[in-house]
């Protein structure tokens, strides 16, 4: 399957593609044609654990990785980073149920696309052969820039300072 963008659907990447480069040479956003190409049972899944649930799901809409390198990578992504094995839990209230996205490393939604996409970035490099360093430069809080890079071996420090200079530059120019 190919992704396309979203501005112009003759660009195409595949799923590592599109995880490397992030938007598509025209700006728009990499999406799949059409969700029917991926041929996918959802019931077939909704009595699995979390991370076979994550791995079933994941490895049917990036299908450049196997389903053993996306076990992989789910478990690497989600392992002891959130306060329960669900994630984000469905919690009853009265007669309804809520989901709760609150329980990873910064209490927010993202917590669950930002344990898995540095994973995803740095398995797309090395399926791809690509030698280029993976530079991340996070729009967003500190808070949340710090935890999404702390995902990345080894390469929290080099980028935290990246981070940092930015900063200081940011600062400078206000």
């Amino acid at each position: 399957m190919q992704y396309q963008s979203t501005r112009d659907k003759n660009l195409k990447a595949s799923s590592a593609q599109a995880i490397l480069n992030g938007l598509a040479p025209d700006g728009g956003l990499y999406t799949m044609p059409s969700f029917d190409e991926v041929k996918f049972d959802y019931t077939t899944v909704l009595n699995m654990d979390t991370m076979s649930m994550s791995t079933k799901i994941l490895s049917k809409l990036l299908p450049d990785f196997s389903e053993a390198e996306m076990a992989k990578l789910v478990h690497d992504g989600y392992t002891g980073k959130f306060e329960t094995d669900h994630l984000t839990p469905t919690v009853p209230v009265g007669e309804d149920f809520i989901l709760e996205l609150f329980r990873g490393p910064t209490s927010a939604f993202k917590d669950v696309a930002l344990s898995m996409l540095p994973r995803l970035m740095t398995a797309s490099k090395e399926k791809l052969g690509v030698d280029d360093e993976i530079l991340i430069l996070p729009a967003t809080s500190a808070l949340v820039g710090a935890v999404m890079l702390r995902q990345i071996p080894g390469v929290y420090e080099l980028i935290g300072l990246v981070l940092v200079s930015i900063a200081v530059w940011l600062a400078s120019r206000q």
